[in-house]
């Protein structure tokens, strides 16, 4: 069905006659030339047939038109053509009463529901409450709060972001329009002519209440300080519509003059107001038979621009004006809305800054072909666009379109040995390594088994689980989402944001949080300093012990954390923007763990320092003057005598031992450093361990590992040993062929990280020259806390945990046999699983074979330390020590000499750090935070995602995904070794 209008809504004949002739002035029914807006389109509304247009607006973000009906329903039209954007039904029998825009979509009230819907149409939210018995009006007071008003005897202030009511009681006889000028007053108009000004700020007082009209309140509006209401008065016969409308000065009416209020008469009872926001005193008047003036309000007097809307005999309902006052926009009860702009403005706008609307994707047309067409070209259809990748499944690659043979099966080297050439063709004899009809069995060395077992691991490759994967929760200006924080924690443990891009560390702040000694000494530690990481530390722990469960920002650490110039140094400092999403993060977080502890160490040392001299110093007698004579450089400016000390006078007494001794300790400290420099361990950054013994702080207690280390020159023989220490041990994986990194297991790579050998060119003074200097570091002090970084960085360190570290597996298990082979001496067959005379134990032949590949951490070691320094290292539940792997060489080593058990630890997995090999990386931590002997707890720590594990998950690395980037073994002392710190 199609309505046609005439120009500028004049009626035609057939519509002019009968009951429908309307009984109007006849200057009304002609376009008056000095009308300021004339109509540009009209359209019948969804529903309008059968109900009538209840409310209409503008949206204040998109150029939009909103329009509900008496049946529920909205519909949105979309610029100056109104065409239709979206409909949708909100309730299935009430009016809509109210509609406002806001920026995520649109509020929409009936008589006792409010329902929050996208502009897409899709409901989002839809809110009931025993409060809302008769609603009539909305309001927004703030960008989440919402005031409605309807008739009855209570408002509700609505909190849109905890969904939470607050009733305010009110003493008029309800409250039918809620308009405000801008200013902090908004109006409440009531059915019965009373209008309450209230302050948004505490809408529960009512500023200023005053009777506007004597029967009832049709409209009101509010621009700055003037109110406009319309109405009906009382007479004898009833209710009368007023010709006039009544201008409040609301300043006038907070002083209580008489002289507040005025009226300006109309041609017709208004019934609808609404100011101009473009316009300073413009006004728009409109009466029930569609009437409009532009009204001057501030000038009674003032000429008034008038028109018509052609309403088809019905009552003009509702109305609205765009917030650029180009265009006017009305609803009737014939299920129309009319819109209207000025004369000479065709395409008004109905916002200044509009945004895009979003449109749904344009359907692509395809031609439509009869089947038996066989001149038909089916390249001719374009294909549509990939949504991801770079090809389509049905490109075949390059490879594909060539002629590729089966390879034929190698050729025996003896044969290629002993064969002779006669011209193309080569002549050997047969080495009788098969037999006639003799074919070897399958290896596991034949190269199409091999990419056949790496394709069977390509497809049945398991997904990333979504707890271990980089967390995207969204954030508002009060922090993490509250839906989605509850949904990712459950254990009721705050977690750390990870909104910076140094937020990397959070794992290694959680590690650093659930050890006990770490965090005790950190919460007790108190400096001066301005940038002081260790207060940082300690200042986060105290924040995450008072949270109760709520996500915690280190943002303060990070802070302080970029202005160390040794972290810059070290890379370890990412930043904003650019290439931080690259960043490799297995070696950056290894590399911040031995930052932090060497940091920690040497701040708390500093401390103790100031406080020693502090102490000295306040205990000291006051220096006499030094003698001129001595010739030793000042290091203290043109000051007087008794100010200037020499650099041994300052450093030296000021240190932890006072003056009796003092000249040979610092004597030796320059002896030192005259001395040749010994060759360092690249791999564990020491401690400067000149003075290892007696500067020791908290941290060092419990990490530091001691060794002697003796280096050796290979050409002179000359020896030199020293005492290191090392925070942190650094896995040093064995050279060679692949074949024999397979075989080590990860005891055999601690046990050679703690007693480290190796060769490197250093400086030999007695040769003068570099040579090749053997190191070795034999143990002298186990740690309570043994902190291992795992590598993994090179492609030979990655394949170790690629394939896993092996663990033997029982006879019955591997599948091998006991019998004798029935060939004897002369089985051929590689890799025969039975027994033969000339050849050894299949069991220890094939070890490398029959070991289980699945990469498994120890949840318990036991190291023990040698008189010679020598470190035997076996699981816990594995008795003998001379079954181990790990300690094999070793038994056989000692078998000759008698060596006895110096010292002896007992450690225990507390934390390990993991990167998770996902697109983009992630860091996640293993954390045992319940360390009951029959109830150990573990959870897993990703930034705010907080889950309960199991702990064969924790020790399992078969996972193409996860590797171990920083472990932590905890023994029995760690639990105690803060207390004896501090006394």
């Amino acid at each position: 069905m199609e309505y046609h209008y005439s120009d500028l809504c004049i009626p035609t004949d057939h519509l002019l006659s009968g009951q429908y002739t309307p009984d109007f002035a006849p200057q009304y029914m002609v376009p008056s030339q000095e009308a300021e807006y004339e109509v540009r389109s009209s359209v019948l509304v969804d529903g309008g047939d059968r109900f009538g247009v209840s409310a209409v607006v503008f949206d204040k973000y998109e150029e939009l038109v909103w329009m509900g009906n008496q049946g529920g329903h909205v519909t949105s039209y979309y610029g100056p053509g109104m065409q239709k954007y979206t409909s949708f039904q909100v309730h299935e029998s009430d009016e809509v009463r109210d509609i406002i825009t806001v920026e995520k979509g649109i509020y929409v009230l009936t008589k006792t529901v409010l329902r929050h819907q996208i502009r897409r149409g899709l409901p989002r939210h839809t809110y009931r409450s025993n409060n809302m018995t008769d609603m009539q009006c909305l309001f927004q007071l703030s960008s989440s709060k919402l005031l409605m008003g309807g008739h009855q005897d209570k408002l509700i202030n609505l909190d849109l972001n905890k969904m939470t009511e607050t009733v305010i009681p009110i003493r008029e006889e309800g409250c039918a329009v809620l308009r405000s000028g801008g200013g902090s007053l908004v109006g409440c108009g009531s059915a019965s002519g009373v209008v309450a000004l209230r302050d948004i700020r505490t809408p529960e007082n009512a500023e200023h209440t005053f009777r506007a009209h004597t029967a009832c309140l049709s409209d009101l509006d509010m621009q700055g300080d003037l109110l406009i209401t319309c109405g009906f008065t009382q007479s004898v016969g009833g209710a009368l519509p007023e010709p006039h409308v009544v201008v409040w000065d609301v300043r006038c009416i907070r002083r209580g003059k008489g002289e507040s209020a005025w009226s300006i008469r109309t041609t017709s009872p208004p019934l609808l107001l609404h100011f101009l926001p473009a316009f300073s005193g413009r006004a728009v008047a409109v009466a029930g038979d569609g009437h409009v003036a532009l009204l001057h309000v501030n000038a009674p007097d003032e000429k008034q621009s008038v028109f018509r809307v052609d309403t088809q005999s019905s009552q003009c309902s509702v109305m609205d004006v765009s917030s650029t006052s180009q265009a006017l926009v009305f609803g009737d009860q014939s299920g129309h809305i009319h819109l209207f702009s000025p004369q000479h403005n065709h395409d008004p706008v109905f916002n200044n800054f509009s945004r895009a609307t979003e449109f749904a994707d344009p359907v692509v047309g395809i031609p439509s072909v009869s089947f038996n067409d066989t001149t038909f070209q089916f390249s001719s259809i374009p294909l549509p666009q990939l949504s991801s990748g770079t090809k389509w499944f049905n490109e075949l690659p390059q490879e594909f379109f060539k002629k590729v043979y089966r390879k034929p099966k190698p050729i025996d080297p003896e044969v290629l040995r002993t064969m002779k050439m006669q011209g193309p063709i080569g002549y050997a004899p047969n080495p009788k390594t098969f037999r006639r009809n003799q074919l070897p069995y399958v290896v596991e060395k034949l190269e199409d088994v091999q990419a056949a077992r790496q394709n069977d691991n390509k497809y049945v490759m398991q997904p990333i689980p979504k707890h271990y994967q980089k967390m995207d929760i969204r954030y508002n200006k009060h922090g993490p989402n509250d839906a989605e924080f509850e949904n990712c924690n459950k254990t009721g443990m705050p977690g750390l944001e990870a909104t910076l891009s140094n937020s990397y560390c959070n794992p290694m702040l959680q590690v650093l949080y659930y050890t006990p000694p770490v965090k005790a000494t950190l919460l007790a530690h108190t400096c001066a300093k301005e940038f002081c990481l260790s207060c940082e530390l300690g200042f986060l722990f105290r924040m995450l012990d008072t949270s109760c469960g709520a996500p915690c920002a280190a943002a303060n650490f990070l802070r302080a954390f970029r202005t160390v110039p040794e972290a810059a140094a070290l890379g370890l400092i990412l930043p904003d923007r650019g290439p931080a999403a690259g960043a490799d993060l297995l070696p950056l977080i290894q590399s911040w763990n031995r930052f932090i502890l060497h940091q920690i160490h040497y701040e708390i040392l500093e401390t103790k320092k100031k406080e020693k001299e502090l102490a000295l110093l306040a205990n000291s007698p006051p220096k006499t003057p030094r003698a001129k004579s001595r010739s030793a450089p000042q290091v203290n400016g043109q000051y007087s005598d008794e100010y200037q000390f020499t650099e041994l006078e300052f450093l030296g007494p000021t240190e932890f031992e006072c003056a009796d001794g003092g000249d040979e300790l610092w004597q030796g400290r320059n002896d030192g450093a005259n001395d040749g420099e010994p060759v360092q361990n690249h791999d564990n950054h020491e401690l400067n361990n000149q003075h290892a013994s007696r500067e020791e702080s908290e941290i060092s207690r419990l990490f530091a590992i001691g060794r002697h280390q003796l280096n050796r020159c290979l050409k002179c023989n000359k020896e030199e040993g020293r005492e290191s220490a090392a925070l942190a041990c650094a896995l040093q994986y064995p050279g060679g062929a692949a074949g024999a990194e397979a075989r080590w297991v990860f005891l055999e790579l601690v046990r050679a990280s703690l007693s480290a050998r190796r060769s490197t060119p250093a400086w030999c003074d007695h040769c003068e020259r570099f040579t090749p200097t053997t190191q070795r570091g034999r143990l002298v002090r186990l740690p309570p806390i043994l902190a291992i970084n795992c590598g993994g960085v090179t492609v030979r360190e990655k394949a170790f945990w690629s394939k896993g570290s092996t663990r033997e597996m029982p006879e019955a298990k591997r599948g091998g046999s006991g019998k004798p082979c029935r060939y004897g001496l002369h089985c051929a067959r590689p890799g025969c699983h039975f027994k033969h005379p000339d050849r050894p134990n299949s069991s220890t032949s094939n070890a490398s074979k029959t070991q289980d590949s699945h990469c498994v951490l120890p949840l318990q070691l036991v190291i023990r330390v040698q008189s010679d320094g020598d470190v035997l290292i076996n699981e816990k539940n594995d008795h003998s020590t001379e079954n181990s792997p790990s300690n094999r060489a070793d038994t056989n080593k000692h078998k000759k000499k008698h060596v006895t058990t110096q010292s002896e630890e007992e450690y225990t997995l507390s934390a390990a750090v993991v990167c998770v090999d996902d697109n983009p990386k992630n860091l996640v931590a293993y954390i045992q935070t319940s360390q009951k002997e029959g109830d150990p707890r573990w959870h897993l720590f990703n930034d705010l995602c907080i889950v309960p594990v199991t702990a064969e998950e924790v020790v399992h690395f078969g996972a193409w995904w996860k590797s171990p980037c920083v472990l932590f073994y905890s023994s029995s002392r760690a639990r105690v070794t803060n207390d004896e710190g501090k006394s």
